[in-house]
């Protein structure tokens, strides 16, 4: 009976925590990791210039966690920040992501890339600015 009432909780590298706060305890973990370890200054420093989002991606079974940086954020710096994540993670001797004591497949995914609008990329080849006025030729 005392297992029907037990709490079935998720870890991320292994704290535990619900899920809506994964992608907090995800960096603060990745933080407390990286304090004694080489570059941790130039770590902390591009991973506060992201914007960290989580989700589960229910199609692939794989719980993500996206990391958006600025265009300013060079390739290098980014393939540095892969780099040392991937250390981190292995650092940590435990999953990324668990639950019930299950190890889950977990991604991190990270882009500088300007967001571009397709849909007004496609569908503003009929305007023409002609003397401050948009016309529609066919």
């Amino acid at each position: 009976m005392d297992n029907l009432f037990r709490a079935v909780m998720w870890k991320v590298l292994g704290v535990e925590t619900i899920m809506i706060k994964a992608d907090e305890v995800w960096v603060d973990r990745l933080t407390n990791l990286s304090k004694r370890k080489r570059d941790s200054p130039r770590f902390r420093e591009l991973l506060g210039k992201a914007d960290l989002r989580y989700f589960y991606d229910t199609v692939r079974n794989v719980h993500v966690f996206f990391l958006k940086f600025p265009p300013t954020v060079t390739m290098e710096e980014l393939e540095f920040l892969r780099d040392y994540i991937v250390k981190l993670h292995a650092a940590a001797n435990v999953p990324v992501v668990e639950f019930d004591g299950v190890p889950q497949r977990a991604s991190v995914a990270m882009t500088s890339e300007e967001d571009v609008d397709d849909h007004k990329k496609r569908n503003n080849w009929w305007e023409k600015e002609d003397g401050g006025e948009q016309t529609q030729s066919i």
